[in-house]
């Protein structure tokens, strides 16, 4: 989950035109700004902070890391929570905990290569 709110954003020339279309008016270059972290752009180097919803961890992680990773919004899971959290998807999805695992994978991979040498 994400545990920061909000973010005090510096005003510069290069995200002055992003948070003017959000309909920040009132804004200069060179002031600051405390926006919702959902209003960050998805480039965007701030860190946020967030707490796996598995183990309970708390980690700063860089928001367009988070965004990267096609987080579903707020939800957060650390680098070896994720890992048991893939391998029960693969597990719901294909029933096994790697593809390669899935016969019908495998042999489409082997399709697939076999094409690609003729």
């Amino acid at each position: 989950m994400i545990i920061t709110r909000q973010v005090t954003v510096k005003i510069n020339e290069f995200n002055y035109q992003y948070f003017e279309n959000l309909g920040y008016d009132d804004i200069l270059i060179g002031t600051e700004l405390d926006i919702p972290v959902e209003l960050l752009s998805k480039g965007s180097h701030y860190k946020i902070e967030c707490k796996c919803d598995c183990c309970g961890i708390s980690k700063e992680v860089i928001f367009k890391n988070y965004v990267k990773y096609d987080n579903k919004w707020g939800e957060y899971y650390c680098r070896k929570c994720s890992e048991n959290k893939r391998k029960l998807s693969l597990l719901k999805s294909h029933g096994c905990e790697y593809p390669i695992q899935n016969k019908k994978i495998f042999k489409k991979i082997k399709q697939t290569i076999a094409q690609k040498k003729s």
